[in-house]
């Protein structure tokens, strides 16, 4: 297997890697996860119909005498006649017989009466208003934001049955990386060591193992055997071409796993390797991404992230058609990612494009995948956010 199409790979690694399951979670706890089954509204939203502002809430034509107050969170065991009236809180149960609720700035006291000019069914909030008992409010595989968890609690919810996180193991090689200061001595300081257990955290996982190991065979299989029953994925960086301290395709082959991806027809993220380690019961991917930080940017936007998603049984982001400003040719066969930023739907590449550079990544907002061959001014490609 080498050298399949960039759609090509993004299919098969959706394809091959399913959910890891799901767990129930306070809802105090749902932000930020995936949902794992649809989800339907306990109860109608409002319960009751109540009011939609501060005031008074009034029975037929005025002036109106004041016989008492809606409690807030209460229900009024008083019925109103014509003629009587209630303070009343925006989200107050609206009391029976009342007919409108007029707002405070809109009325004037005089003695025990109220005075002033209402509507029938003015500022009223509905019962049912928002949603009725049994709507769908979300659906399975999607990200849980702060507004819906919120609607969600408001609809009666306690727990939320949401996909569990995707433990992670990341192991950077390079014997030629250095960890603090600047490079010396031909040295390479480290750009990805610090940026990807964030950024794959962000994704909705958890990084148990994030540590660097020697460009050496033995030390890379027994960093990656041992971490097997502490994750659901593993990461590498470095080591994925044919050079002879590359050891990522020796130990895919001593760990008896089987190669999904082997290669990718794209620039960057060429040399990138996706393959599955039966682990007992499980099956667990291991991502080999390249070396250079562009590269390894490029790669794990565009394969990383969806399975990750995969394994969280969450929706995959359809990518957004883009025009280019610029001409762009690529080598023959490849797909071309290139970093870049928006104005609307027009792509403009940030520049510093070589596979090891970063500046360019660092200003850009994501990456536009380019199609084989010519592209013009004007032509469409599409965008991989970042």
């Amino acid at each position: 297997m080498r050298e399949v199409s960039w759609d090509d790979a993004l299919t098969l690694v959706t394809s091959t890697f399913p959910s890891l399951g799901f767990e129930q979670v306070p809802i105090s706890e749902a932000v930020g996860r995936i949902s794992a089954t649809d989800i339907y509204s306990l109860c109608d939203l409002p319960a009751f119909t109540t009011s939609s502002m501060d005031g008074w809430a009034i029975s037929g034509e005025g002036p109106w005498s004041i016989v008492g107050e809606v409690a807030t969170g209460k229900r009024s065991t008083r019925v109103l006649s014509t003629g009587e009236c209630m303070r009343i809180g925006t989200g107050g149960v609206i009391p029976e017989g009342c007919t409108s609720v007029l707002p405070w700035e809109d009325a004037t006291t005089e003695s025990d009466n109220i005075h002033g000019q209402s509507v029938d069914g003015a500022n009223f909030r509905p019962a049912a208003l928002e949603s009725r008992t049994g709507d769908l409010l979300c659906e399975a595989g999607t990200l849980l934001k702060p507004a819906m968890v919120g609607l969600l609690a408001a609809t009666g919810h306690d727990e939320i049955a949401v996909s569990i996180k995707p433990r992670i193991g990341i192991f950077f090689l390079g014997d030629e990386l250095l960890h603090t200061g600047v490079p010396i001595d031909g040295a390479i300081r480290d750009a990805l060591g610090p940026q990807l257990p964030s950024l794959i955290e962000s994704y909705g996982t958890r990084v148990d193992v994030a540590t660097f190991v020697v460009d050496n065979l033995t030390a890379l299989h027994s960093a990656i055997s041992g971490a097997l029953g502490k994750v659901d994925a593993i990461f590498t960086t470095g080591g994925t071409a044919d050079g002879a301290q590359d050891f990522i395709r020796p130990v895919i082959e001593e760990l008896g796993a089987e190669l999904i991806v082997d290669c990718v027809r794209v620039r960057p993220g060429y040399h990138i390797l996706v393959s599955r380690i039966s682990e007992g019961d499980r099956e667990i991917p291991f991502v080999a991404l390249p070396g250079n930080p562009q590269s390894a940017l490029a790669a794990l936007s565009s394969f990383g992230r969806p399975l990750i998603y995969s394994l969280l049984g969450r929706k995959q982001e359809l990518l957004k058609s883009i025009e280019l400003s610029t001409e762009v040719t690529t080598a023959k066969d490849f797909s071309r990612i290139l970093p870049g930023n928006l104005n609307g739907d027009l792509f403009t590449p940030t520049g510093y494009l070589n596979s090891a550079m970063l500046r360019g990544v660092a200003s850009a907002d994501g990456f536009a995948l380019v199609e084989p061959g010519i592209n013009a001014v004007g032509a469409k490609a599409r965008w991989i956010t970042l």
